[in-house]
């Protein structure tokens, strides 16, 4: 979940001033909606499952991990950048991940500048498959990415998306949250165990993911961080985890998208891991950590 993910979005386009229901018009304004199901091997290798053709819009997506923590993304490149340059930048950063140099800040902004991630999924910890969907909104050449060790590094699958044909139906959702500019989560506090929640990235400011990790009850904002900033193993550390986790992948700035997962009810930490563009330093080290419950 640490990796530089890839980004995101879900929020439905309302289409006015449609024909009566039960007119050849109106069926044809409504489409069905794609669905793209991955299967994660033990090896890390994706089997994707679904069109590869479809017009701009929502999509559903599934992923079962087989082996672990598996992430998928479906991003977007601007005009002049290639993947061949998203894995040079991303490299550049990783190469600097735990103290970035210059370079790698530079890289990690160049990144954001020529690319827009529209969300995806976290298998997260013991939860083999989740689901979700997100928002396409225009015409042009996707990639579903392998993004276990951030973007660039692994599988990428072009996907391929004709003008918008007429709307889908947003699915249903339980309750809704938000992140904001000032690197916080707004929206409910009180989430389902199992269900479907929307996640919209508000900020103005930086690309944002949300990832949802089971943590002891009674654990606070501070001591989360202090966790999260302690050294693996360190003595006298707070053992504050629990089993279940769950994410999304990366949204970039204005987007949206829904999350369906089955956890364990209980208290759970809301955090990002998304770097700083400035400093380079995961969100959530900087606070961006919020306590919910899941019932």
């Amino acid at each position: 979940a640490r990796a530089v993910a890839a980004a995101a979005a879900g929020a439905v386009v309302a289409v006015t001033a449609l024909p009566a229901l039960g007119t050849a018009q109106a069926k044809a304004a409504h489409l069905s909606t794609p669905h793209l199901t991955v299967t994660a091997d033990k090896s890390g290798t994706f089997d994707l499952k679904g069109p590869r053709h479809f017009s701009a819009g929502r999509v559903d997506l599934t992923l079962h991990a087989k082996k672990g923590e598996q992430e998928i993304a479906i991003m977007r490149l601007h005009s002049g950048y290639t993947l061949d340059n998203l894995k040079s930048d991303f490299g550049t950063f990783g190469q600097s991940q735990d103290a970035p140099s210059p370079d790698g800040i530079a890289a990690l902004n160049n990144i954001v500048k020529h690319t827009t991630f529209y969300g995806g999924l976290d298998s997260g910890a013991g939860h083999t498959t989740v689901n979700g969907s997100v928002v396409l909104p225009k015409a042009g050449t996707y990639y579903l990415l392998n993004d276990e060790n951030g973007p660039g590094a692994d599988q990428a699958i072009k996907l391929h998306v004709s003008p918008r044909a007429g709307s889908r139906t947003a699915p249903s959702v339980d309750a809704k949250v938000t992140a904001t500019n000032a690197k916080r989560f707004g929206g409910a506090v009180n989430l389902p165990a199992k269900g479907t929640i929307e996640f919209t990235n508000k900020a103005t400011n930086s690309p944002h993911f949300l990832f949802l990790m089971h943590v002891k009850k009674g654990t606070t904002r501070k001591v989360m961080v202090k966790a999260l900033q302690s050294p693996p193993g360190q003595p006298g550390g707070p053992n504050i985890f629990r089993d279940g986790s769950v994410g999304t992948d990366v949204l970039f700035m204005g987007h949206s998208q829904t999350l369906t997962y089955d956890l364990p009810a209980g208290t759970y930490a809301e955090v990002c891991f998304f770097p700083d563009l400035k400093t380079g330093m995961p969100h959530a080290f900087m606070g961006m950590v919020r306590i919910v419950h899941l019932s």
